[in-house]
């Protein structure tokens, strides 16, 4: 716990993190007001209440995932920058175990991507259901749950690879560019290639986006969940290993 307490002071102490939360989450809220008014307004008529309480949370985590970029360079930062200060040294004195350190930053900033998802969705859901409210959305339908799990798992998951890589490549650009290559480019390229949906479904934003109604299922919910939590796991357990390994 002491660990623990040690990286959330170091993060909360850091103008790059409150940058990072602040660029995230307002520009999420944003969009999500913008998103779920245009989604809203091209409803049909006819679209029952609960119909509607659906689509208000399909359209809330939308806006929620635009949050995952930012977060997951908030990841690289916390670790990168220790690196390029020479502060690392410093926290490995006060802190001799490598794995422990690690683990307590992906604790740390797995919290506060949950607390900047709850921060993002809950307005975000409260003001699609007042657009909405000529609908008569119900209470959200259990379906809904899938894409809130997806959508909270996604933003943990973007900010745990983000530390995973800053600790592997030690250097906040490069971290940033493979992070960018794996959450974009390389799923975007997959869309348009012939057989790229059988990459997709190894990368995690596929699998997210699937979970958030945005594509079409090419696997059951459980399995794009176990991917997800597949990129939040395993790149810092590799993390964990080549950081006990290197002086």
């Amino acid at each position: 716990m002491n660990a623990v307490a040690a990286e959330w002071i170091k993060l909360r102490t850091l103008r790059s993190t409150w940058w990072a939360l602040g660029v995230g989450v307002l520009t999420a809220l944003a969009l999500t007001a913008l998103g779920a008014s245009t989604v809203i307004s091209r409803w049909a008529p006819g679209r029952t209440g609960e119909q509607a309480a659906m689509g208000i949370v399909v359209a809330d985590y939308v806006g929620v995932v635009l949050a995952q970029l930012p977060l997951g360079m908030l990841g690289t930062m916390s670790i990168s920058g220790e690196y390029a200060s020479g502060m690392i040294n410093t926290t490995f004195v006060a802190t001799p175990s490598r794995s422990r350190v690690l683990l307590a930053k992906a604790a740390v900033l797995a919290a506060i991507a949950v607390a900047a998802s709850l921060v993002i969705a809950i307005p975000g859901y409260l003001y699609g259901h007042a657009v909405a409210s000529r609908f008569g959305p119900t209470l959200p339908p259990a379906g809904a749950w899938a894409v809130v799990g997806g959508g909270t798992l996604m933003i943990v998951m973007t900010t745990l690879l983000g530390l995973a890589l800053g600790a592997i490549f030690r250097n906040g650009v490069v971290a940033v560019c493979v992070l960018m290559l794996l959450m974009v480019l390389v799923p975007f390229a997959g869309l348009m290639l012939p057989g790229g949906e059988v990459v997709n479904r190894i990368l995690p934003g596929y699998p997210a986006l699937q979970l958030i109604e945005q594509l079409p299922d090419i696997m059951p919910d459980a399995a794009a969940f176990a991917v997800l939590g597949a990129w939040a796991v395993v790149p810092l357990l590799i993390a964990v290993l080549a950081n006990e390994r290197v002086s």
